[in-house]
């Protein structure tokens, strides 16, 4: 049997209470890897690595610390692998009203980390960006977005212009200059289990699901005309990629930024109505105009990611995503369900487990 490259070896997750972080953990655990995990809890909960089984000993392999402290730089030492995920984010309308906010803390954070990591000849670092590093400009439903695009117009984001700058600092600043392998990974829309799903942060998926299971009785609403568009990609392909960055036969990673999205661009409407067909609701969408519904549409071009990643499994469809996404909810209450919404999801879950087993079969 092949041993992973990361059986036994310390691995440093930062951010890793967080809903990606915490899938991220369960993988790294499944590989045998000696997890230690860095969250400040402000978006990530502990529960979050509860619930994949992750043995919480604090100030041992679990620290409450805050990454924009430069004094934090202590606890990257002794690690053979970095995985830097921590950040501040949220979805759309968190980014667009607290831009500056979002652009200082996150300087603040990667400074600190891509410090630690050299100061303590981490040999692998991997920096977590996002596909809001592509230019506003460049959006379409239709066309795949390239690695290559990202520094040809202005982005619609403070986080996005944040993650490029981050980006640049590694391929400036560490690859040739260091002994660090780093590799820099942008994720298209990644939703499932752990996300937040209640309150202003959760991002469209996940609030589309809480407002369907919380009010089944009433038709779910949809802010914007709901043919804005994203590439929207279950969690457990981001991190069983991540797992797996190392390229085949080597000790290395690819040195150009890779993007990992499913390829399509689903509408929202189109993730409504799947939503509403997978919970068997009888109801209807109520499109809410707003100000701002951000980018019209968005798709990655995976040709890079299939030429050197053709032995990974492909992407989840969106329903098959959103349906093992439904089970798990239905599964974890509490991640969802508003106070105010306790009779009618009384009465819903009656009717709304079966129907999901249903689907499932």
């Amino acid at each position: 049997m092949v041993t992973h490259v990361l059986e036994g070896k310390p691995v440093l997750v930062t951010g890793g209470a967080g809903f990606i972080g915490s899938q991220l953990v369960s993988d790294l655990m499944a590989v045998g890897a000696d997890v230690v995990v860095i969250d400040n809890e402000s978006r990530g909960s502990k529960a979050n690595l509860e619930d994949v089984g992750f043995d919480i000993r604090v100030n041992k392999n679990y620290f409450n610390v805050d990454l924009r402290d430069p004094d934090s730089q202590k606890y990257f030492e002794g690690f053979h692998t970095v995985y830097h995920l921590a950040a501040d984010v949220g979805g759309i309308a968190y980014a667009l009203s607290k831009g500056v906010q979002i652009w200082k803390n996150n300087t603040l954070i990667d400074a600190n980390v891509f410090d630690a990591v050299l100061d303590y000849k981490v040999p692998n670092l991997v920096y977590a960006s996002s596909s809001c590093v592509y230019p506003l400009r460049l959006s379409s439903p239709r066309r795949g977005l390239k690695e290559s695009q990202a520094w040809q117009g202005e982005m619609h984001t403070l986080y996005g212009a944040q993650k490029l700058l981050g980006e640049k600092a590694i391929q400036m600043h560490m690859q040739g200059l260091s002994t660090t392998n780093t590799a820099i990974v942008r994720f298209h829309n990644v939703y499932g289990p752990r996300s937040i799903m209640k309150g202003r942060n959760a991002q469209v998926i996940q609030a589309l699901i809480s407002r369907a299971l919380n009010h089944p009785e009433r038709d779910l609403e949809v802010w914007g005309s709901g043919r804005q568009g994203r590439d929207f990609i279950h969690v457990a392909d981001i991190t069983h990629w991540l797992v797996n960055l190392w390229l085949p036969g080597t000790n290395q990673f690819c040195t150009e930024p890779l993007q990992r999205g499913s390829g399509v661009n689903t509408s929202i409407g189109e993730v409504a109505r799947h939503i509403l067909n997978l919970l068997e609701l009888d109801t209807q969408i109520n499109y809410i105009p707003v100000p701002d519904e951000g980018e019209r549409g968005r798709k990655a071009n995976n040709d890079k990611f299939n030429s050197l990643y053709s032995h990974l499994p492909k992407a989840l469809s969106i329903r098959e995503g959103l349906r093992q996404y439904i089970d798990w909810a239905l599964e974890h209450e509490s991640w969802w369900r508003e106070e105010t919404a306790m009779p009618a999801y009384s009465r819903a879950s009656r009717e709304l487990s079966p129907m999901l087993s249903k689907t499932a079969s």
